[in-house]
């Protein structure tokens, strides 16, 4: 069984084969054009993979933050009920972490209460400002801020993977451009 090359490897080989007169070149460029594309296809698939990594490692901090929430459930401990949720989902590929606050209104029959969720908007690039949860529970304060500030790191993270899909996106547009140029060159004339 043939070992795979190493990257070195191949660089080095495409590095020998732009000098080389004795190749196809026409034939080569194809092929160059035709690897670039799947490379850029391939970065693009590790892009998924690599925003499910942090959709994961954003959940822990959500968990985190449920875990102090179930923790102060009861109508003994400080501060019940807990106001402040958040959610981290993937919604139409993007990568969101959102705060809500909930209002609990008594059921007319008396049996428990309904609760409503209003959405609280992030006025800061990466992270909910502090004045978004200016009425919560002093315990809840501490869950947010630990919980905020991962996501917030999460969120930069993110920003930089949306960043190099952008580039990924631009570089498949100017290599069809760059193969379209390649093919147009006039030949020399005798």
């Amino acid at each position: 069984m043939d070992n795979p090359k190493k990257p070195n490897e191949i660089a080095e080989q495409w590095h020998q084969a732009a000098r080389a007169e004795n190749l196809n070149h026409l034939k080569n460029s194809q092929i160059a054009f035709e690897q670039c594309r799947h490379y850029l296809q391939a970065l693009s698939e590790t892009l998924d993979i690599e925003r499910a990594r942090l959709r994961y490692i954003a959940q822990r901090f959500s968990d985190h933050f449920w875990a102090h929430n179930r923790a102060h459930r009861t109508k003994e401990t400080d501060g019940y009920p807990g106001h402040y949720g958040c959610r981290v989902r993937i919604l139409r590929g993007s990568l969101e972490m959102h705060w809500y606050y909930n209002t609990f209104v008594k059921m007319n029959n008396g049996d428990g209460h309904a609760v409503f969720s209003k959405h609280i908007r992030r006025a800061l690039k990466h992270r909910y400002s502090k004045s978004a949860f200016n009425r919560a529970h002093d315990w809840e304060r501490a869950a947010i801020e630990e919980t905020e500030a991962g996501f917030e790191m999460v969120r930069m993270m993110n920003a930089n993977l949306t960043h190099i899909r952008r580039l990924i996106r631009a570089n498949l547009k100017r290599l069809d451009e760059l193969e379209d140029h390649l093919n147009s060159l006039n030949s020399p004339k005798s």
